[in-house]
């Protein structure tokens, strides 16, 4: 396990000292292949409190958003937030039309790198829900951004979850029929 004071440096710095204490044999940092394809390799990297962090790695077709959510179900995570970077092949963003109170989905079908993504997770109900947003770069140097519905890993993505001690939800918002944070 790192020690707290590790978890204060950049994110690249993190992910590399996550690595590093994983190939060390850091007690707390051995990695989990996931039971089925779905699910990403996973490090406990650092506990703080009832606080825990986790260094997720997404490889080769891996879909990011079901992924996290089969890692979310199998240890029964229910309030946190995460960050990734890495590279995707294909994925499908949105952006909300508040006058159809939909989502318009916006496909991409290249390769780009994923120059950010956050979200946060949540129950709805009482299953864990996931709410994520994504910048990708394109191979023009353009960007494409939204609410990400899915994507499809290639090379890697490497993510940082952090889970809260306390549960967070949500529930349904009468004039858009989205599901808001309740607070």
């Amino acid at each position: 396990m790192l020690a707290p004071e590790r978890l204060s440096l950049t994110r690249r710095h993190f992910l590399a000292a996550a690595l590093s204490a994983t190939a060390t044999g850091t007690p707390g940092a051995e990695w989990a292949k996931a039971d089925t394809q779905k699910q990403p390799r996973a490090a406990l990297v650092g506990e703080q409190g009832h606080a825990k962090t986790y260094v997720l790695v997404f490889d080769k077709g891996d879909e990011i958003m079901s992924g996290l959510l089969e890692f979310t179900k199998r240890h029964r995570l229910a309030g946190g937030s995460f960050t990734a970077i890495g590279e995707v092949s294909d994925a499908v963003l949105g952006f909300f039309d508040r006058k159809k109170k939909d989502y318009r989905r916006i496909p991409v079908m290249e390769q780009a790198e994923v120059v950010s993504l956050t979200g946060n997770l949540a129950l709805k109900g009482n299953e864990p829900f996931l709410h994520a947003h994504a910048v990708l770069g394109l191979p023009d140097g353009s960007t494409r951004g939204g609410h990400l519905f899915e994507a499809h890993v290639w090379p890697t993505l490497e993510m940082v979850l952090t889970v809260w001690p306390n549960d967070l939800s949500r529930k349904p918002d009468t004039e858009t029929g989205l599901y808001l944070l309740d607070l």
